[in-house]
Order: structure tokens, then sequence, then C-alpha cells
């Protein structure tokens, strides 16, 4: 099976993001993923057909966070070149994941890499519902390969 094609999302690093020690704060990696899932959704769906009044999605791709995992594998300071690269690589009967890698885009250094687990959700009635097939292949057909399935 092909491995997905990633969408590669550049961060911005703010004076903000750092610890007294001069690191990227743990907490702020999850912000980057969150950023990253932004950047792929815009990306996946450059023409959607409107953003959601409560919420920043488009109204045909509506999900709640579930489960986040990260793993920190080497430090960030402000001076690094940060990108995360981010895919889909399951989905379920009412959830996906989507995998992350944040690295260093000046030396390839790995600094962090991670998951997400979303439900998709109908704000309107405030209760989940299947990933709708036509958006599984969507994803399957923008990132290139098949989406595993249990």
């Amino acid at each position: 099976m092909p491995e997905p094609t990633p969408v590669r999302v550049p961060i911005d690093m703010r004076w903000r993001d750092l610890d007294p020690l001069g690191h990227v704060n743990n907490a702020v990696y999850i912000t980057y993923f969150e950023l990253a899932r932004l950047g792929y959704i815009a990306a996946l769906a450059p023409n959607a057909p409107g953003i959601d009044a409560r919420t920043p999605l488009p109204r045909d791709f509506q999900f709640i966070l579930a489960e986040v995992t990260c793993h920190y594998r080497s430090p960030a300071t402000l001076g690094d070149r940060l990108v995360v690269d981010i895919w889909v690589s399951g989905v379920g009967r009412k959830s996906f994941v989507f995998e992350y890698r944040i690295t260093d885009s000046t030396t390839g250094r790995l600094v962090a890499d991670g998951c997400t687990t979303q439900v998709w959700y109908e704000y309107s009635v405030g209760t989940s519902r299947p990933v709708p097939e036509e958006m599984i292949r969507r994803i399957e057909e923008f990132q290139g390969a098949a989406l595993p399935r249990p």
C-alpha cells in the first residue's frame, strides 16, 4: 500500500511559545497540531461550501477532538524553522486519525510526532455521526493512498 502524501504546514514560532529555558513549551506542540489540522482542511477543501459560524471548520468537515498524543523527540528553540507534516492515517466508523511529524526544515531534525483522534460530529444536534463515505473518498484521493479501516 503506498504511503499517504502529507500536507506540510510551516509554523511561525512566537516568543510566547517558549518556556523560561528558551525551549518551545510542551503544551504549545498541541497548538502546532491544531494549526496543522486547519492547514490540512484548507488544502483538502480549498472551495469548501462555507465555514460553520460555530466552528472554524467547513460545514462539510465537522469533528470534535477525542484524543491527543505527542512524543517529544528533541527541543525546539526560537531560531528553529519548524514545519508540521500532517496526514490522515486511518478511519473508523465515526472517527479518523491525523498523524503529525514536526521537524526543523533546515536540518530535518525530528522535534515531535503524534496523533489525534477526531470524531465526526454534527454540532447542530450535538451528536456524533458516521464519517461520510464521500469524505473518505476525497481524503484518499487527496493523499494518494487508501485509508486503513478496522
